[in-house]
């Protein structure tokens, strides 16, 4: 009986733990200290959570200035999130900015960046987009040089030539060891000064030659036998020229005069179906297959 007294002792607060039962209830917590824990804890977050309702105002304040210098960075940090201020401020003493931009948004400080996708030498021309289909680089057109025209002088060393140019007529013009010597000034019998364009050049090969003289009446005709190329060898040629119309290396339709020289001095070049107004010719022995010199009307 005794020991069922002390037994039944205790049992007299019972009634008094058992209103915490129900929060006890978890066998992991029987002392309810997860209850006194959270007050504990709601203490301490309470200062985090108190500065959340004034941190939208806070934010718009710093952005005008962020706004001014850098326009990308205008959107605000996100103030809803409690431990924003605690992050700024570790941030700042790791001398870090919370919103630092990337390093291709500070770079369009010092080089704005074009916001319709060029560059700044896509308006350049590029080497490979002058070149032609096949990737060739194309040969550069005759320009009007007014300079070289008014420096032109007198040819020295020459007789004077006919006052009428002669003409010449090929399907195929080559010109070996070529060389272009610029605009010179000529004079003709008639005392009439001319500008020309002189050339020089080792040897020449003349296809279906046919030259004339004169273009009204009487015209001087030469002609070789269809098909057979004539040649001129045996020393220096020099041209004063005209005119000199044909196709470039069989490509490039272009046309040489005073007003429209070469822009390029190459050794070698040929043209097909080639038309030359030569004012005069020194120099070199030509040879004609087949020859035939006659005169009559202009053909």
């Amino acid at each position: 009986m005794g020991t069922q007294s002390k037994q039944t002792a205790p049992s007299a607060p019972a009634p008094a733990a058992t209103p915490s039962a129900s929060k006890a209830a978890n066998p992991l917590d029987p002392l309810g200290l997860g209850d006194k824990l959270k007050g504990v804890v709601d203490g301490i977050t309470a200062p985090l959570k108190a500065p959340a309702t004034p941190a939208p105002a806070q934010t718009p304040a710093p952005a005008p200035s962020k706004t001014a210098t850098t326009p990308p960075s205008a959107p605000a940090a996100p103030a809803p999130d409690p431990s924003a201020d605690a992050i700024r401020d570790a941030a700042k003493k790791a001398g870090v900015d919370v919103k630092e931009l990337p390093q291709d948004v500070k770079d369009t400080a010092k080089s704005p960046k074009d916001e319709t996708g060029k560059t700044a030498d896509e308006d350049e021309p590029k080497p490979e987009e002058s070149k032609d289909a096949d990737g060739k680089q194309p040969f550069p057109c005759p320009t009007y040089d007014a300079k070289a025209l008014a420096d032109a002088e007198m040819e020295p060393g020459i007789p004077l030539l006919p006052d009428e140019p002669w003409y010449l007529d090929s399907s195929l013009l080559t010109l070996y060891g070529l060389d272009y010597h610029g605009i010179v000034e000529v004079k003709t019998a008639g005392g009439k000064t001319k500008k020309v364009l002189k050339f020089t050049a080792d040897s020449l090969d003349i296809k279906d030659l046919y030259q004339t003289v004169g273009t009204t009446g009487n015209v001087a005709h030469l002609k070789s036998r269809p098909g057979s190329t004539s040649k001129i060898r045996g020393g220096t040629v020099t041209m004063y020229t005209e005119s000199l119309k044909g196709n470039l290396f069989g490509l490039i339709p272009i046309e040489f005069t005073p007003n429209s020289p070469p822009p390029l001095n190459v050794p070698f070049a040929f043209f097909t179906n080639v038309k030359v107004v030569q004012a005069g010719q020194f120099g070199g022995n030509l040879t004609v297959p087949g020859l035939h010199n006659y005169v009559g009307p202009p053909e």
